[in-house]
């Protein structure tokens, strides 16, 4: 067989094992020919591994490089993944909590497709909140590699495949038993992690079939765990202007603080408020959530004859998040209870017998007569953290069949069926309307105080004392606590039947490839919040159940024209009728040319769509109460004129407002009292995308090869939340023939003209373009007798503009935290004997927090300067495998070698996680990390 690029090529990524290579899988030869396989990019089976398209490969020797728990740890390490949800920033949110998703170009994970075997999987999100797959889900006992396409593919795959898709494969040849077990710790003792799983398989003339279980568990940190992290951090300016980090306490203490208008503030026993009465939320926040995940799964392939083969998958996940904490419950007891930042009516008489007789004295001597008229907060830490425990399970079975039809034709049939179920539990809330009851107290008569309410009473209503320190008894606590239960449940059918073979047509460089095929969808999910947080019962804002469902219908075809030897031009379409959004069409068109042996040039030019998902449609409504801008509001001092103008004027009680008073002025508090819901819609249409890929694939020599690519990725009617005032300006600037006061049901005023509820949602808002560089490079050389391998994987960012549809406003976010523009991974390993070492170096790009200022110091509240720029980061970890006998291999390991810590991005700036005073997407949160593993074949 001659030495062509490709075979060439082929033979070094066998040889390379544990670096990353822009190859697709392993070839097996025969005589005279090479056996046709399919490649992640296309359907139709080929006799080589490249498309015209750029595919990146992490092999399973990767995996074990890192000591991976999660395929997650090494896909979102490789510069062309970035984590969309990962232990750290999830921890501080109620339903993404523990979720580990990935996206690619920095484009969002519901913009990248997550295939096994080249089939989708369920998502693992509830969906009230949003669509992508939870890798939790998909063990790594049973990977045998993930392509990374890195280009638009929805006419291959279907909706969804805008950024690229990540194809997970799974071994399907496994012989005897294998034993796994690991575990590991950071170098400050903490952190633990254990993994344990056994994998048997075996294969028959026939078939083959494997079975795989497991448990991990991962311990997790606390945010006092880490120097960076165990205070709540702001930056501040001396007197000099210069900027400096420090604490950032929080202005809800324990004991309670009333502020008095004009006067000043006062702990809510009457004593002076200072400096040291403040609390450190940091000291109940998670840097890492704890998560501990049981799994199975299965796999079967069996002859049904010559012709026809039958093949299953079996997939079973459970992950929980136990004890996920943050800072206890902050209250508002004027505007959370008696809602008086929302018209409410509610107070406290200042001769109420909760409040101190200090603290009355000083409400008197400001004149002040009832607490609705001071702002009065405390921390509920008698309730404990506010907790968040959830439980996932999540099952996928997929079945079909392979017919060999004829010589030059094969058919597949398949099923897939997955569920993913959602439980939650949160715990730290109270019950506003039993607060209310038990806030109204009353002297029996013997010197004991009891609610007034005597309903309330019968039903266990005890004062609540909120005026001061652990003033609040467990009797109280037992009786206003609130337990917060939440479910969800998302499901998804698909059914895929295609042909794919060769057709009689011949061209100078063979016979033309085609694959016509047709795919069925059905996506269905429901999330139920608790009772009382669908009521406005709850210390949480009040949310809306989620339900709803839609299904596709999609044909998809492709060719392949082999004009020369040396020429290739493939061509897809595809066309989706979805039930929802109607139909769309998208296409890929790519050409691949060997001007020379060692040389290979490619291009690829492709449309692509992303159709609303179950929470951009039908996500429950959750409650805001964000500040929102009325257009009416300063109507006359403004000189607003116009539509607008006009608009407002039509509305009774604002004209009646500006003849009373000559203006319609909000009062502070109709200012800050419009409160609203944000949810899907059901009349959100599909975003579109048009991208473009040109490189080249360079076999150096034989033993060192690059690939280079170009990408270029646009997309139109982006969806995202419109803002509240946005959905007012809109609405009030259009012309008065066609203005409704109510604007569509979702502006609500009362009987004075004031909103009290303005509600949006999604909507195709943006445009988003991205361009850069992808460089691979693999090399190895037998070196001392051993073999020393390399590889490095490099992407550059160009650009990353966001564009407003409406206003055209434009800003490019390449350079920021999460989008550096230059990025790389590098690995370097060395083979002898039994010995394998490897040494990996991670480098993250100098940024900046903000490009445009979005970030804020906390004393004059400007952008920041100084601590605006991140420096360069480097990680580094090194691994050393040895194989004690032929059925026997360990492995010993350290994750970030020299305890590189994160830089600062704490509270007011764009990136720094809540609660962690960083981005952990981008840098290593845990500190140096040391594991040992053991693998064991029978």
């Amino acid at each position: 067989m001659k030495n062509s690029l490709l075979s060439t090529t082929i033979r070094f990524s066998m040889i390379a094992g544990a670096t990353t290579a822009a190859l697709a899988a392993p070839v097996v030869y025969a005589e005279e020919e090479v056996e046709r396989i399919e490649v992640t990019g296309s359907r139709i089976k080929r006799t080589d591994v490249e498309t015209p398209v750029p595919v990146t490969v992490i092999s399973r020797s990767d995996m074990d490089a890192i000591g991976a728990l999660n395929v997650a740890d090494v896909l979102n390490s490789s510069p062309v993944a970035i984590a969309g949800s990962d232990q750290s920033n999830s921890s501080f949110s109620t339903t993404t909590v523990g979720l580990a998703t990935t996206e690619l170009r920095n484009l969002g994970a519901e913009r990248t497709l997550v295939l096994v075997n080249g089939r989708r999987f369920v998502s693992g999100v509830d969906p009230s909140t949003g669509y992508a797959v939870d890798l939790n889900s998909i063990p790594t006992s049973i990977i045998e590699r993930i392509e990374i396409l890195k280009s638009a593919s929805s006419a291959i795959y279907g909706s969804d495949a805008v950024a690229g898709v990540v194809n997970i494969i799974t071994r399907n040849e496994v012989e005897g038993v294998e034993v796994n077990a690991q575990y590991g710790t950071s170098d400050e003792s903490d952190r633990d992690t254990v993994e344990l799983n056994i994998t048997a398989g075996g294969s028959w003339n026939s078939g083959n079939a494997y079975v795989t279980m497991g448990w991990d568990d991962d311990e997790g940190l606390k945010a006092s765990d880490r120097g960076f992290s165990a205070q709540d951090t702001a930056i501040y300016l001396d007197d000099n202007g210069n900027e400096f980090a420090d604490v950032l306490f929080s202005s809800y203490p324990p004991q309670g603080r009333i502020t008095i208008p004009d006067v000043g503030s006062f702990n809510a026993d009457g004593t002076p408020f200072t400096a040291d009465s403040r609390f450190n939320r940091a000291d109940y926040r998670q840097l890492v959530t704890p998560i501990e995940r049981r799994y199975a799964a299965a796999g079967l392939t069996q002859e049904i004859n010559d012709d026809l083969r039958f093949f299953a998958e079996l997939n079973y996940n459970g992950s929980e998040t136990n004890d996920s904490t943050i800072e206890p419950t902050p209250l508002d007891v004027v505007n959370d209870i008696w809602l008086q930042d929302r018209n409410g009516t509610g107070g406290m008489d200042i001769n109420s017998p909760l409040i101190p007789e200090l603290m009355r004295q000083e409400l008197i001597n400001a004149g002040i007569t009832n607490l609705n008229e001071v702002a009065f907060v405390r921390r509920l830490v008698e309730f404990g953290a506010r907790s968040t425990d959830v439980e996932r399970d999540t099952i996928r079975m997929a079945a079909g069949f392979d017919w060999i039809i004829n010589d030059d034709w094969e058919a597949e049939f398949y099923y897939t069926w997955g569920k993913t179920d959602q439980w939650q539990n949160n715990g730290g809330q109270i019950n506003i309307e039993r607060a209310a009851l038990a806030l109204d107290v009353i002297d029996d008569g013997t010197g004991s105080l009891v609610c007034r309410d005597e309903t309330a009473r019968l039903q266990g209503c005890v004062p609540l004392d909120l005026f001061g320190a652990g003033t609040v008894t467990p009797e109280a606590v037992d009786y206003v606590r609130s337990p917060a239960k939440a479910t969800g449940e998302v499901a998804q059918e698909v059914f895929g039947a295609s042909v794919a073979g060769e057709m009689p047509l011949e061209l100078p460089g063979g016979r033309i490839g085609a694959v016509l095929g047709y795919e069925y969808r059905d996506e269905s999910g429901n999330y139920q919040p608790g009772d009382l947080a669908q009521t406005g019962s709850s210390s949480t804002n009040r949310s809306e159940p989620t339900d709803g469902s839609f299904h596709t219908n999609d044909i998809f075809g492709e060719l392949q024209f082999p004009i020369l030897d040396e020429l290739i031009l493939n061509l897809a379409a595809r066309y989706s009728d979805h039930s929802i959004v109607g139909g769309q069409t998208t296409w890929n068109a790519g050409v691949e040319y060997s001007p020379i042996e060692s040389l290979k040039l490619r291009a690829s030019a492709a449309t692509a769509v992303r159709t609303p998902n179950i929470a951009d449609l039908f996500g429950g409504r959750g409650q805001t109460f964000a500040s929102v801008s009325d257009p009416c509001s300063g109507l006359i001092s403004e000189g607003t004129s116009g539509n607008v103008l006009d608009n407002c004027l039509s509305i009774d009680a604002i004209a009646q407002r500006v003849a009373d008073d000559g203006d319609f002025v909000l009062t502070q508090t109709e200012a800050q009292g419009t409160g609203g819901f944000v949810g899907g819609n059901p009349d959100v249409q599909e975003e579109t995308a048009e991208t473009f890929s040109l490189g080249f694939i360079w076999q150096a020599m034989d033993n060192l090869s690059f690939t280079v690519d170009y990408y270029d990725i646009s997309i139109d009617d982006a969806i995202t939340t419109t803002t509240r005032t946005t959905v007012l300006r809109r609405c009030f600037e259009q012309d008065p023939s066609q203005f409704e006061e109510t604007c569509g049901g979702n502006a609500i005023r009362n009987a004075d003209g004031a909103l009290i509820e303005v509600n949006s949602g999604t909507a195709n808002e943006n445009k988003i373009d991205t361009s850069g560089f992808d460089l691979e490079l693999n090399y190895n050389q037998e070196m001392f007798g051993g073999d020393l391998r390399a590889s490095l994987i490099y992407n550059y960012i160009r650009e990353y503009v966001e564009t407003g549809i409406e206003s055209g406003d434009s800003i490019d976010l390449a350079g920021e935290v999460l989008k550096p523009e230059n990025r790389a991974v590098a690995n370097l390993s060395y083979g002898y004997d039994d010995f394998d070492i490897s040494w990996r170096i991670r480098f993250w790009d100098e940024v900046v927090d903000s490009v445009e200022g979005a970030n804020f110091n906390f004393t004059d509240f400007q952008p920041l300067d100084e601590f605006n720029s991140v420096a360069s980061y480097v990680i580094h970890d090194l691994n050393l495998g040895y194989a004690v006998t032929d059925s026997v291999q360990t492995n010993l390991g350290i994750r970030n070698l020299f305890d590189k810590e994160p830089p600062l991005l704490p509270q007011g700036t764009v990136h720094g996680g809540t609660g962690i005073n960083t981005a952990s997407e981008a840098y290593d949160v845990t500190g140096r990390y040391f594991y040992v593993g053991l693998n064991m074949t029978f």
